[in-house]
């Protein structure tokens, strides 16, 4: 009897690698919601999106108050490993807070009293200004207010004309005047976010106050940690999303006197999640 055989069967073919033209047309669609992220967040009133966005070139120095010393320990270690990590740089100790994040039950009180006891706490806002921020029935869970010198070549500080001994260029594509963060300080309404974590609420600190963004922002499908308050509690974000973390790296490594500066930071969000 002859001995029988089992058929083989063809080994498995390897997929079709996509073509070229779908791995284009999927980039090109990333870029565009990428882009659509950038110019969303940075869309801020005030500034038109041909000036330079805000960031801070002065060292930051951190202090917390109105939490338990643990959780000041770990919210200020926290911002300044986010800090130093996207390219912000840190002060060394001890150094003059310029970043203040204060946590109370009373915010209001909290901010009547520092204001009454230090009449440069808004700078040279007008009353206008800082009557909205301080108006109770639309404040946020985390208020966060900027003190912003506009104009390093030159321009004004806080409505006040600077003049520079600097040449400023003058070029379609480069910006007269950038603009740096000098001091920011953010009050947290504790009875609004008492559920609400310290990486959750560093990662927030981290994005609104490391530059000027728009909080508001039509954010689409990106994943943000700016949807912390806007979001039911358990689509909360964990923490400062890839999408932001890229974005601060981006941000704190563009020409901030390009006025390409926004093409050139989603062409590096981009890339950077990509990697």
């Amino acid at each position: 009897m002859c001995c029988s055989s089992v058929a083989k069967s063809d080994p498995p073919q390897a997929p079709s690698p996509l073509p070229e033209v779908t791995v284009e047309a999927t980039r090109a669609a990333f870029a565009h919601r990428v882009d659509a992220f950038v110019r969303a967040i940075t869309r801020n009133p005030g500034f038109s999106d041909e000036e330079s966005l805000v960031r801070w070139r002065t060292p930051i120095c951190l202090l917390a108050a109105g939490l338990a010393i643990e959780d000041v320990k770990y919210l200020t270690a926290r911002l300044s490993q986010i800090s130093s990590s996207v390219g912000v740089p840190l002060a060394r100790l001890p150094c003059q807070p310029n970043f203040v994040i204060v946590a109370t039950p009373e915010p209001e009180r909290v901010l009547d009293a520092w204001y009454a006891r230090d009449s440069r706490l808004f700078g040279n806002a007008p009353p206008a200004r800082i009557r909205e921020f301080l108006e109770t029935s639309r404040s946020r869970p985390v208020r966060v207010w900027y003190n912003i010198n506009l104009g390093r070549k030159s321009g004004v500080r806080n409505g006040h004309f600077i003049p520079s001994d600097q040449r400023a260029e003058s070029s379609p594509f480069i910006g007269n005047a950038v603009f740096d963060i000098s001091s920011v300080f953010a009050i947290i309404d504790t009875n609004r976010t008492e559920h609400t974590t310290l990486d959750q609420l560093a990662g927030y600190l981290a994005i609104a106050g490391l530059t000027n963004i728009d909080l508001d922002a039509e954010l689409g499908s990106a994943p943000s940690i700016l949807r912390l308050f806007a979001s039911p509690g358990e689509n909360q974000p964990s923490d400062l999303s890839g999408w932001d973390a890229a974005f601060l790296r981006a941000l704190y490594a563009s020409n901030q006197a390009s006025r390409a500066q926004r093409v050139e930071i989603a062409e590096r969000v981009a890339r950077d999640i990509l990697r």
